[in-house]
């Protein structure tokens, strides 16, 4: 099981490193996603703390609210992207969403396919064309048939997660400490039009 964690916008980063710490308390695989979010491997901990899955979302939530004042959006899921998909559909301010294998299904059916995590608006719009309107009905469609609408790699990948497929393992990933953006020019430049446009390009990217 996988958990995905949203955290506010416009969290200060410092925050954002504390929640991060939180998580480590629960379970050693924990994946910055910034600026707000992260992901959690939660098998190692299922079986070490004993507890369902729901029951383990509150605890990273109860903690972070208490000692950080932070509410979080935890979803829970057998992948990815049913963890990520369920953590996007808490509308209320914090709280848990656990979704258990046997309950994928019939979960992810009846949302839209904008929905689905990780969905493009074009690839949406897309699918609304074909009258292809939410995720179950996605799910019932040929994969040939998606890859023909989306492209052979798209079309499966998204394919593939309407019927709760992903096969990405959380990575344990830190917060970077720094990062770092660099531009070169082939020579010497007064221009400071080209100066300035180079300099807001280093700051889109970063």
């Amino acid at each position: 099981m996988v958990m995905h964690v949203r955290c506010r916008d416009r969290l200060p980063e410092e925050t954002y490193r504390q929640v991060l710490e939180q998580m480590k308390e629960l379970t050693s695989v924990v994946q910055a996603l910034p600026p707000t979010a992260a992901l959690a491997e939660l098998k190692g901990a299922l079986r070490y703390h004993d507890a369902d899955t729901r029951h383990l979302g509150e605890v990273p939530r109860v903690r972070t609210l208490s000692r950080l004042g932070v509410d979080l959006r935890i979803g829970i899921g057998p992948s990815i992207t049913v963890a990520a998909t369920a953590s996007s559909h808490i509308h209320a301010p914090g709280g848990v969403l656990a979704v258990v294998p046997d309950q994928v299904t019939d979960w992810l059916g009846p949302l839209p396919v904008d929905a689905l995590h990780r969905i493009g608006p074009r690839q949406a719009a897309a699918l609304h064309d074909y009258g292809i309107h939410t995720i179950g009905l996605l799910a019932a469609v040929p994969v040939e048939t998606v890859q023909r609408l989306l492209g052979g790699r798209a079309g499966r990948t998204v394919a593939d997660r309407a019927r709760g497929i992903d096969p990405r393992p959380v990575t344990a990933r830190t917060l970077s400490a720094a990062a770092t953006v660099r531009c070169s020019f082939p020579r010497h430049v007064l221009d400071g039009a080209d100066v300035r446009s180079a300099l807001l390009n280093l700051v889109v990217r970063l």
